[in-house]
């Protein structure tokens, strides 16, 4: 589920705080021109809340134009009014002459950068590059039900020729738990996980088996980083750059040569 669910994007609406005959809830209101940010975030927390109750707010902050960037796990980004009473989901594009920013992308990127460096490669199933002459590192969101995502892996050993090493994490797109994640535990908990992979996207049977492993954690990460299919590629800077890309194309992204 996404903010959007609740707005068609970059189109305003009015997620009330209270309607005029719910007087208690006026409390939530903040006179902008006096409020400090700390009181803002309160306000549109308190916002949110009555109008999204299920949503879990991980991040308030000011943005650009006296708008305020809301995040909470499982929607994606939003942008709203320092009086909590108007949001709108897109693009946040800076125009500056000739020069477009697209400010939403760049903020993403940085936390998706962190969020990706801090995953143990432990927890990873990783493809290096041909005799470890890395030139460059994806990040891919996958699922062993996907298509593109089989279309993908099928071309992991020209990546590898190219200098990319390939870092797959799990993305179950069904949920956690479901049939697919059953699938992907076993992959994980096998004890050749690149090879299981392989099997499962070539749509060989992988020996059913449990054991701890990072599924679910996984899953919750590609929610909070905005992955909405798969499979899902990240650069190192945390830039997404697909979607499935060819070898070529996802050369052409990284600036390999």
């Amino acid at each position: 589920m996404k903010f959007s669910h609740l707005a068609l994007s970059l189109n305003l609406i009015l997620v009330s705080a209270c309607s005029q005959a719910e007087a208690p809830a006026t409390t939530n209101k903040v006179s902008v021109a006096s409020a400090t940010p700390t009181k803002v975030e309160e306000a549109i927390r308190s916002s949110l809340k009555q109008a999204i109750p299920d949503a879990e707010i991980t991040s308030v902050k000011p943005s650009v134009a006296g708008l305020y960037e809301i995040k909470a796990k499982g929607y994606g980004t939003a942008y709203m009014t320092a009086d909590g009473r108007y949001m709108f989901q897109g693009e946040v594009i800076e125009i500056n002459g000739s020069k477009l920013s697209n400010v939403t992308e760049q903020g993403m990127a940085e936390e998706r950068k962190v969020a990706l460096a801090s995953v143990p490669l432990k927890d990873m199933i990783i493809y290096p590059a041909k005799d470890a002459k890395t030139k460059g590192v994806v990040y891919v969101f996958t699922d062993v039900d996907c298509g593109y995502c089989r279309k993908i892996h099928n071309e992991v050993p020209t990546m590898s020729q190219m200098g990319i090493e390939v870092r797959y994490l799990a993305f179950p797109r069904a949920g956690y738990p479901s049939p697919t994640s059953q699938k992907m535990d076993a992959i994980w908990c096998n004890a050749d996980r690149n090879d299981a992979l392989t099997k499962a996207k070539n749509n060989q049977p992988v020996p059913p088996a449990s054991c701890p492993n990072p599924i679910k954690a996984q899953y919750e990460l590609g929610q909070e980083l905005g992955v909405r299919g798969t499979p899902a590629v990240f650069l190192e800077d945390g830039t997404q750059v697909g979607g499935y890309l060819s070898p070529t194309d996802l050369a052409a992204a990284m600036k390999i040569k």
